[in-house]
């Protein structure tokens, strides 16, 4: 979670006591500055759940353009987490025409499950009521499409925290979740199909232009990529290739996504700086998964990245529009009509905080959005009609 980059109703000194109340509650023991551990200076901090539920990282991030910001952003992610973990829920595993008798549910096929799952409308599956945020009508998802861990119920697809966050209030919840999944639903496209250009580094402005310099004086070539094909909102794709310490491990990204262009790209920026010191630290348990590339040579790491960046088209930062409007509500109004004019108009959201908590937690839903990026077993209509229409092929790796 980056923090200080968007509309907040509290102060980040009000977010931070009230996150500190609840460090306790929520099993963080520890909360970090790392970012001496690296030589850019951006500020990232780590918390720590010891007891997080098996399958979810023991170790959270928050990254930010000031220490005070990744502080709070590490604490924050890691009361989401907690409040996204099952434990204490029921949901009662039941076939799809028993869920139906109970109130409106959601076919399981909408939500893109994996090319190999074995549901069947016949199959029990855990279900959670979330709320339609157009209509307010109740409707019944599955489970595992909510909550981490989750059990994998069919082979529909694996369970994750994209769409979840932690905010204020609910609007200011719901919108930095919705970017998430559009953050997401952008970066299938734009690497599952090549769709987008790079930004002209000399066109980026203001702080993002600064956190760039400081990659490069550190020897750190950046790569800006702008992803299109999916929303209209803009998403960027962050790599940084460290050309001192040659090592593949340190062939890092950052993804970003808001409607304002300049605060998407500081969020792609500060979160390469915390991919970067997520293996320097070495504290996290999905750093296994990236295991291949210390047993990969540096070159061949390179040759692939630059060979993934290159043909496509270089474009100035300022092409992009700046569609925020100042204010959460609004902003929350133009991303639920964005999604209505591309075919995403069903977004659902449960609240997932206890009543008490000074703080909203919610995940969001948009049934129809991409993963192709994260799991390459799901890929939707959306993301096959754009191939077939633009003849592209699939870049597989």
């Amino acid at each position: 979670m980056v923090s200080g980059l968007a509309l907040r109703s509290r102060s980040l000194d009000e977010v931070e006591a009230l996150a500190d109340a609840l460090l306790e509650r929520t099993g963080i023991s520890r909360v970090s500055d790392v970012t001496g551990l690296d030589v850019l200076g951006i500020p990232v901090y780590q918390s720590v759940r010891p007891r997080a539920a098996a399958g979810l990282n023991t170790v959270t991030s928050g990254k930010g353009v000031t220490a005070q910001g990744a502080r709070v952003g590490a604490k924050m992610e890691a009361i989401e987490r907690f409040h996204c973990e099952p434990a204490g829920r029921t949901a009662l595993p039941v076939p799809l025409s028993v869920q139906r008798n109970e109130m409106l549910t959601l076919d399981p096929r909408r939500l893109i499950p994996r090319r190999t799952n074995t549901w069947t409308p016949q199959t029990p599956l855990s279900w959670w009521p979330m709320r339609c945020l157009r209509s307010d009508a109740e409707v019944a998802v599955p489970a595992l499409a909510v909550f981490t861990p989750f059990p994998g119920e069919a082979g529909l697809m694996q369970s994750n925290t994209i769409g979840l966050a932690a905010g204020n209030d609910p609007v200011d919840a719901t919108v930095q979740a919705l970017y998430e999944v559009i953050e997401h639903d952008c970066t299938a496209f734009g690497e599952k199909l090549r769709l987008g250009y790079r930004i002209r580094p000399e066109t980026v402005p203001g702080p993002a232009r600064e956190l760039i310099e400081r990659f490069e004086r550190a020897s750190i070539r950046v790569t800006v990529h702008a992803y299109t094909g999916g929303l209209p909102v803009p998403a960027f794709f962050v790599t940084t290739e460290d050309t001192h310490a040659r090592d593949g491990m340190l062939f890092n990204g950052g993804a970003g996504c808001h409607l304002n262009p300049e605060i998407a790209l500081l969020r792609a920026l500060t979160e390469a700086a915390q991919s970067r010191l997520a293996v320097i630290a070495g504290a996290r348990e999905d750093l296994d998964e990236q295991a291949y590339r210390r047993h990969s040579s540096y070159d061949e790491l390179r040759d692939y990245l630059h060979e993934w960046s290159a043909g496509r088209p270089e474009r100035s930062f300022d092409a992009i529009p700046d569609r925020s409007s100042g204010d959460n509500a609004k902003d929350l109004a133009l991303l639920l009509d964005i999604l209505a004019e591309n075919g995403l108009g069903l977004v659902l959201r449960t609240e997932l905080a206890p009543a008490g908590l000074p703080f909203t937690v919610v995940k969001v839903i948009v049934p129809g959005s991409e993963f192709a990026h994260v799991d390459k077993l799901r890929i939707g209509a959306r993301l096959v009609a754009a191939r077939d229409h633009g003849g592209s092929d699939w870049i597989t790796s």
